[in-house]
């Protein structure tokens, strides 16, 4: 656990997510800082161009630090809503660490439903528009700065809830299943294929525990750890699944935490954050 201890907690900081043992944060202000937990260095970066604040759960204002495995570069791309009031266009901006400027590259059409995810390069998330069966995922390639869009995998039924995550270096999509005033009892983890982003493996089924009397909840942050898959339900609690175990079903892990948190993929990490020398180092 690293705890958090900077000027900008008072503003309500917060994780928007890791990538190479760096932390992407935020705050209410809008502000933007890397963090190396392992070495404690860190950078404010220039204020993007859209500076409305976010927060740890916003889903229509958020960056996504990602890693571009060919250039060797690490860049934050962010996602902010268009001009108009209720306009289903998302514009987003892109800044190369080592560089001074956020730079415009576009937009594209579906409002966040979710916050993104970033797998081997590319930067995920999951829109809807009128129904759950229309959905579909917007991706941003970090080397070609261009957007490309996946539809969702066939399946008989989209009754619940979606949302994006990244296990064994793969993206997954998690499905909560249950009717619209029914308590929710599944989730079904799809794992994308990496060559020919098109297929989809079905590879996990997760009984859920009784959570709540709708089935519009959506797990914030999964990951792998462990042998197990770790997943954040709410803002306080923590639940556990073990593939190996007979039980099939999500257990929880630890008591309900007196405050929100967040959970985030972590390794140790000695990459400079300083401007000099952050790409030379890094190869």
């Amino acid at each position: 656990m690293y705890q958090l201890s900077r000027p900008l907690v008072a503003q309500s900081l917060f994780v928007h997510n890791s990538c190479n043992g760096l932390l992407c944060l935020g705050d209410s202000k809008g502000a933007v800082e890397l963090l190396n937990p392992t070495t404690g260095e860190s950078v404010v970066l220039p204020k993007p161009m859209y500076t409305a604040g976010s927060s740890q759960f916003s889903s229509c204002n958020w960056h996504c630090l990602g890693f571009c495995p060919s250039t060797k570069q690490h860049k934050i791309a962010h996602f902010y809503p268009g001009a108009h009031a209720g306009s289903l266009e998302v514009l987003c901006e892109i800044y190369t660490i080592g560089d001074r400027i956020w730079r415009q590259i576009g937009s594209l059409r579906g409002a966040p439903i979710d916050r993104g995810i970033h797998v081997n390069g590319s930067v995920y998330y999951l829109t809807r528009f009128r129904y759950i069966s229309s959905s579909r995922i917007n991706c941003l390639n970090l080397q070609s700065e261009k957007f490309d869009v996946l539809m969702l995998p066939p399946r008989k039924t989209y009754g619940g809830h979606c949302s994006l995550s990244e296990l064994e270096g793969k993206l997954c999509l998690l499905v909560v299943d249950g009717a619209l005033e029914g308590i929710p009892r599944t989730m079904d983890i799809l794992m994308l294929d990496n060559d020919d982003k098109q297929s989809w493996t079905h590879r996990y089924h997760i009984s859920l525990p009784l959570l709540m009397q709708s089935c519009y909840f959506t797990p914030r942050h999964t990951l792998f750890h462990d042998s197990k898959i770790w997943v954040q339900l709410f803002a306080r609690n923590l639940y556990c699944y073990d593939p190996n175990s007979n039980s099939g079903e999500l257990e929880i892990a630890c008591p309900e935490s007196e405050f929100p948190f967040s959970i985030h993929t972590f390794v140790e990490s000695i990459v400079p954050l300083r401007q000099d020398n952050f790409i030379k180092k890094i190869q």
